[in-house]
Formats: C-alpha cells, structure tokens, sequence
C-alpha cells in the first residue's frame, strides 16, 4: 500500500479525464480571463454567454460593437487558444445583448418597426 498513495489532484485529474470532462473544463478555463484578454473597454461591452462544444456565444451592446468585434475576432480567438494552449474554442458568435440566438437566422442589430412602419 505504500507506493498506491495518488494526490487528490491526480485522482481529480484522472476522474475528469475518464469522465470526458478535461477538455470541457480547459475551455471554459480559458474564459476566466475574458477581461484580461480582450481589455477593460471591451469587457465592459462584451460579455461570454454560453460555450457550446467550441463555440463560444458573446452578448455584447448593440450591432455597432458587433461589427467592431468582428474585425477583432482572429485576435481573440488566438489569446483564448492561447491562454490554455491548443484549439479549445475554434469560433467565437456575436450576439446583441437580450436576442434570441436562433441558429444561423438571427437577425443582429435589427428593431422591430411599429405599427407606422417606422
């Protein structure tokens, strides 16, 4: 019994990686520095909603900052990578805060128009 003592953190590792948790946890770890990765100014406007196998679902405030971010979507999707090493998330989906993300048939930015056509 002397040499079968394991630390908890190596049954803890094991248990996880036997239950297909590992990877799933080193994708939402890479979400703990969302601030730190993308900026104070953009954190504020941008926050993760949801991780979907290895996507990553952001609501942010309004079509404006969405169009912003879409230019600065490689560039965080490398810093996450980068921050737990590999390809734990391959595609990042900007969402206006409060929408309904329906597939790929949400319409981002657009407001409903009253009875008046306006």
């Amino acid at each position: 019994m002397k040499g079968s003592w394991r630390s908890v953190g190596e049954v803890l590792g094991a248990v996880m990686h036997d239950r297909g948790l590992a990877e799933g946890l080193r994708r939402h770890t890479a979400l703990l520095g969302w601030d730190e990765i993308v900026g104070k100014r953009i954190g504020e406007k941008a926050r993760p909603r949801e991780l979907r196998g290895k996507t990553l679902f952001v609501d942010v405030d309004g079509s404006a900052w969405i169009h912003e971010l879409s230019f600065l979507k490689t560039d965080i999707l490398e810093k996450l990578n980068e921050r737990v090493g590999g390809d734990a998330i391959d595609r990042i989906v900007f969402l206006a805060k409060g929408s309904e993300e329906e597939g790929r048939n949400n319409v981002v930015g657009r407001e409903k128009r009253d009875g008046r056509g306006k």
